[in-house]
């Protein structure tokens, strides 16, 4: 996504690409298998690919923390900016399970049930529609979005030792909820209080990449191989301890954490990583990382409906994989039809009233 306030990153779309396929190729195995443990680790990748959750929110810090390096943030035209991009889409996605709601699962709803869908807050009927449930993580980053001005300030006046307090006392929030609930997952998995600090690993991320620190290490051809194993290794070991449904366990405290600097690494590497895609492979990833939002905001939709109506095409003999490869030849090339169409419509046109949100920093000794 080309930004007014930076010059543009197309590997950084790409990966945007990565993590909405990773979730809808999750979404769809569900639908069909369920949750499964594997000992192949691309496999429990498919069946944790909730995780891709974690690279969106990493690569959110990053390119904020990119565009705002040596400047200053207009916390107005930063949000200004931020409701532009995000609300378009959501209010249409919104209104559309609203009104699924009422006249097709015969729950009677209300102008507020709207209002509360719309507040940067989890709206309480969000998991009773399958269809959406999936944008409880839109508020979540729209708080990212309130929060990010202040932290960077933050961040310029007192560096990294601020975020490793910061997270600190995230874990100690966490550590504490689970002493007295005996769980965490949600907390931890669907609020800011777990997702915050993927942000922040992603924010030192960028202000790494902007200074050009680690790219002795990350841009050795190894660096991302050995990243990507990293990333593997933490999600099978998730997958082997029950992943995502397991709501008591007492690992959900560091989870965040874990999950964001794996995926830290595998993004660091990305970026620095000497290997050039050839020319059009490289356009068509980055075309799609634009539409990596709209694929998130309709992917359950386009999901849910494909498995219904269009049978598994029997193309392998053995299931799960199977069924990873119907989702990435049926559903993601219906999706990326839908999407396309929602990107277009609906976000790119109000797309133009964006604003420039930074300015440099007044030399030293100036004010």
């Amino acid at each position: 996504m080309k930004s007014l306030n930076t010059s543009y990153l197309p590997r950084l779309d790409h990966l945007r690409f990565y993590a909405a396929a990773l979730v809808l190729v999750y979404h769809y195995f569900h639908h069909f298998v369920g949750n499964v443990v594997f000992s192949n680790p691309v496999a429990s990748l498919v069946n944790e690919g909730h995780v891709g959750i974690g690279l969106f929110m990493v690569l959110s810090g990053f390119i904020f923390s990119v565009i705002a390096q040596h400047k200053t943030v207009r916390y107005g035209w930063f949000v200004y900016n931020r409701f532009i991009r995000i609300y378009p889409l959501y209010i249409f996605a919104v209104f559309l399970a609203v009104t699924l709601m009422v006249y097709n699962q015969g729950q009677n709803r209300s102008v507020f049930d709207i209002i509360a869908w719309l507040l940067a807050f989890r709206p309480e009927t969000i998991a009773q529609l399958s269809y959406f449930s999936h944008l409880w993580t839109i508020p979540v980053e729209f708080s990212f979005y309130l929060l990010f001005p202040f932290l960077h300030a933050f961040f310029q006046r007192w560096g990294v030792k601020y975020f490793v307090g910061l997270s600190l006392l995230l874990l100690i929030v966490r550590s504490g909820v689970y002493l007295e609930f005996g769980s965490v997952r949600f907390l931890a998995y669907e609020t800011l209080f777990g997702r915050l600090d993927q942000f922040l690993i992603g924010y030192v991320c960028g202000w790494l990449y902007s200074a050009g620190g680690g790219r002795r290490w990350f841009s050795n051809a190894l660096a991302l191989p050995v990243s990507l194993g990293v990333l593997l290794f933490a999600v099978r070991w998730l997958n082997h301890h029950g992943g995502s449904p397991n709501m008591d366990a007492a690992w959900w405290i560091v989870w965040p954490l874990v999950e964001g600097l794996a995926w830290a690494l595998l993004v660091l590497s990305y970026m620095y990583f000497r290997f050039r895609l050839p020319a059009a492979p490289g356009r068509w990833l980055a075309k799609l990382g634009e539409f990596s939002f709209s694929i998130y905001v309709v992917h359950m939709f386009v999901v849910i409906v494909v498995a219904k109506h269009i049978p598994l095409i029997p193309l392998l003999g053995d299931e799960a994989a199977n069924v990873v490869l119907n989702a990435l030849l049926v559903a993601l090339p219906a999706t990326l039809l839908v999407s396309s169409l929602t990107y277009y419509l609906i976000e790119k046109p109000f797309l133009q009233y964006r604003r420039v949100y930074v300015r440099d920093l007044p030399p030293p000794g100036q004010s």
